[in-house]
This record gives C-alpha cells, structure tokens and sequence, in this order.
C-alpha cells in the first residue's frame, strides 16, 4: 500500500480550511513552463557563500542531500505543481504557505473562496513564520492605439497567472499594474542544519487576453524603466576603471537581483541559526521599491483625473468614475498588505532584536503614509468628479432646454402660417402663380405677429404687477384665481 501524496494531503486539509481549495486545483493542473530552481549554500563556519548552482527538476528529490554544515537557499520561480508536491512532502511545509503565495485573487465571495491572505488573522501569520509579499509591479504594454480595444483584464504567462490590469493611457502609452509575490519560508531539518525556501514569480514578460468567443491574444510587456533601483553599496568610479565592478544583472527579475544580494550576506546573519528577517531582509527590500514605484504611478494618476470646468465636457466620462473607483479600492487593499508586512517585522523584531529591521519599518511607515495621503485625496476626488458629471448633465439639460425653446419659436411661426393655408386651400385663386395669391400674406403675416406678440408676453410679470394694483384698490384682496 502506498502512503498518501502531498496532493492528497492537501485535498483532506481544504475540508477543514476551505482556503487551500485554490492550491488543491492548482496541484491538478499542467504547468505552462519550466520551473528554474537555484541553490546557494552559506557554510556554517562563516565562509563565503557558494556560487548558485541550478538544479534540474529531476534532481530536486535530492536537493537536501548533503546538507550537514550549511544552511541551503533554495530560490524556485515560476514554481509549478509537481515541485509543489515534491518540496512541500520532503521539507513537510504547511500547504498555507504554498496557497498563500499561489491564491492571491480576492474575487466575489459568492463565487469564489477567499486567499488565506484575506482570511487568515495578521497575528496568525507571523507566528507561523511564513513571509508572504504581496506586491503590484508596474509594466509597459507599448503604445497605447495598439491596445485601445483590449480587455481591462489580463493575465500573465507564468505557471501561477497573475492579474494584470490595464490602466487608462498616460501620453500614450498603455501602462498596467501586474501583480506579483515572494515567500520565504525557514525550514529545520533533521540533521540541525536550515532550508531556506524562497518562491518567486517570473519577471512578466507576456500579457495574455483571453475574450470569450475569440482565441487569445497574447501582447509583450516589459517593467517599466527597465528594472528595479540598485540599493546595494554604491559603486565607485574607481572599482569601475579597475573593472572590479562592471558587472551587470537583469535587475527586471527578482531572482537575478537576489541572486545579486546574496553575494553579501547582511550584518549580523548567522548562517547557524538563521531567522525568517535574516532571510527575507533582501526580498522585503526590492519589493519596498516596487511599492515606491506603485506610489508614484498613483501620484501620477491623481493628477491625470484632476479635472477643470472648461475640459470636463471632453474628459470626464463615465469610464473615469470606474476607474477612480478602482484606485480607491487598490489603495485600500495595498495599505492591508503593508499593514500585514509591518506586523510580521514588529514581531519578529521583538523576537530577535534586530536594530537594522528598524529601518525598514521606517520605509514601511513611509510608503503606507503615501498610500494612505493618496487614497483619501482619491476618494475627495471621487466625490469631485461625481459632482461634477452632475454638473455637466445639468449644463446639458439646460442646452436641451435651449433647443426645445428655438423649435418652438419655429412652430409658432409655421403653424399659424399652415393654418392661413389650409383657409385658402379650398379656393383655386389664392393658390401660389394667381393674382390673389398676396391675399395669404396679407392674412397670414399679422396672424404671425399676434401669435408672437402673445407667446412673448411674461404672463408672471403681468400676473405680479396686476396683483400689486389691484391690493391697491380700497378692500381689495387678490382673488384666487389671480393669486393662484
């Protein structure tokens, strides 16, 4: 009889925590894509660290093999349903772990389950150890004409598909928010020794389309500016004429990038009893940039929906109140995740009193109070722009009425002029070409001035005027008729 699979584990875990149904379907699917798995070893005895070595999927099964006198990184991106199975039954991680980093959608609760992001306590969280960000990365999809008639919902082409929503074009070109995650994870093993697992999503590189009656459409997509910001020591003019610095990474892919940091493990990290902030240092710092990038293209956005009277009839739409909508509840859902973030470094900080995590709690405050300053100025503007569409509908009421007042000023004209004809319809000497012919003009003008003359009188003017005199009179009280 042969033991029960990972998979089947998480299948009997999902009855009791209905989040883990996304990673038990997941576990059903067929990848897209090869998964990379890179190993990096960070001996006991203080020595530097290993160069990376990439392991084949084949390989994996022994990838904690050896492993007596060092704490062994394991980065997987794009990682995909068999090696799900494969690390969670040999390192016996929690499946929350792996359903925290793979369901991220918080769709319709009617429809859907909710992620365990949504569901599971911050406090729970960080006590379990399992250090999960969340993040919303910025790319460029090109010019924006070539996308004017695409869906506002995209995806990506990794194992694990991301949203990517489109955003309204800026100058012409079409930007869009792709959403990404890193999750660490620290690991004993039965020897002493630790396992650090690090899960990470491929940079994006393709936006798919997928409309319901039509194949798909797949459309390049790129991080916007290039990569993400170096924030390693500064590199010196002279280390570059010496060429001891020249070296280049895809600062695009967060695993070259963290490939990159491990180089130079951070101050005061003991490779003989690492801990979860030890690990997730460098990971906590590129995504704090991509954040920063997020708050700038928010910035950005608020003063594209900052609208004038004299422009609102050629850009405020419908379309624009949707969209701020949206704005709103990104920023709200973005201001939870670094909440969540903040938490987990406040407790594990008080665990192991790490004075340089200190820092970055302060870039966490800083970033949250960007979001934070924006949302609000979003929602005052929400209520602008509504006030506004308002505005407009009634300065469009008004024009309408304007118009309906000319048409009937035109009706009053021919009506009295066609009701003149249909007098002398009747007789063959008042038809156009006879003599008597000039006896319609004759008849049918002054009916015209009249039926002016009356239509402009203001009948209220007369009405208060008359009224006026006639409470003059001795006893006299406005009849009800005239009041009336």
């Amino acid at each position: 009889m042969t033991n029960p699979s990972y998979k089947d584990f998480v299948s009997h875990r999902a009855r009791l925590n209905p989040c883990l149904s996304g990673l038990a379907d997941y576990l059903s699917s067929t990848p897209r894509n090869d998964s990379t798995t890179i190993v990096i070893d960070f001996p006991h005895n203080d020595s530097p660290p290993s160069t990376p070595i990439p392991i084949a999927e084949s390989d994996c099964p022994k990838i904690i093999d050896g492993v007596t006198s060092a704490t062994r990184f394991i980065f997987v991106e794009d990682i995909g349903p068999r090696l799900i199975s494969l690390l969670g039954a040999l390192l016996d991680v929690d499946p929350v772990f792996f359903a925290s980093h793979i369901s991220t959608d918080l769709r319709n609760l009617e429809i859907a389950v909710p992620p365990p992001s949504a569901v599971l306590p911050p406090s729970i969280v960080s006590e379990r150890g399992y250090l999960h960000l969340h993040y919303q990365q910025v790319v460029s999809l090109g010019p924006a004409d070539a996308l004017k008639d695409t869906a506002y919902s995209l995806k990506s082409n990794s194992n694990i598909p991301r949203n990517i929503r489109r955003l309204p074009p800026l100058s012409g070109t079409q930007l869009a928010l792709a959403r990404a995650c890193c999750s660490v994870l620290v690991k004993k093993i039965a020897n002493g020794s630790s396992i650090c697992l690090c899960l990470i999503d491929p940079p994006v590189r393709t936006a798919i389309d997928t409309p319901k009656l039509s194949p798909q459409k797949a459309y390049p997509a790129w991080h916007l500016h290039g990569g993400l910001e170096d924030f390693g020591p500064p590199a010196l003019y002279s280390s570059y004429v010496n060429g001891k610095d020249n070296d280049l990474w895809d600062n695009s892919s967060m695993l070259s990038s963290l490939l990159r940091y491990y180089r130079t493990p951070l101050l005061g990290f003991s490779s003989l009893n690492p801990t979860i902030l030890d690990v997730g240092y460098y990971p906590v710092r590129l995504v704090l940039s991509e954040w920063s990038v997020y708050t700038l293209l928010i910035s950005r956005y608020f003063k594209y929906y900052e609208y004038s009277l004299n422009d609102m009839a050629h850009r405020l739409h419908d379309d624009d109140i949707i969209d701020l909508q949206r704005w709103r509840r990104r920023s709200k859902q973005s201001q939870q995740k670094l909440s969540v973030l903040a938490a987990f470094i406040s407790y594990w900080t008080q665990q192991d009193a790490k004075q340089e995590w200190a820092v970055v709690l302060d870039d966490v405050h800083h970033v949250r109070q960007q979001l934070k300053y924006y949302s609000q100025s979003l929602e005052q503007i929400v209520m602008v722009a509504t006030s506004m569409v308002q505005l407009f509908d009634s300065r469009r009421s008004i024009l309408e009425a304007v118009n309906v007042r000319r048409l009937t000023y035109i009706a009053l004209v021919f009506v009295p002029l066609s009701w003149v004809a249909s007098l002398f319809s009747m007789s063959e000497g008042y038809v156009p070409g006879n003599r008597n012919f000039w006896v319609y003009f004759a008849t049918a003008l002054p009916v015209v001035v009249v039926v002016l003359l009356v239509s402009a009188i203001p009948y209220d003017r007369a009405k208060e005027g008359l009224g006026k005199r006639w409470t003059q009179l001795p006893g006299g009280n406005i009849p009800d008729d005239i009041s009336s």
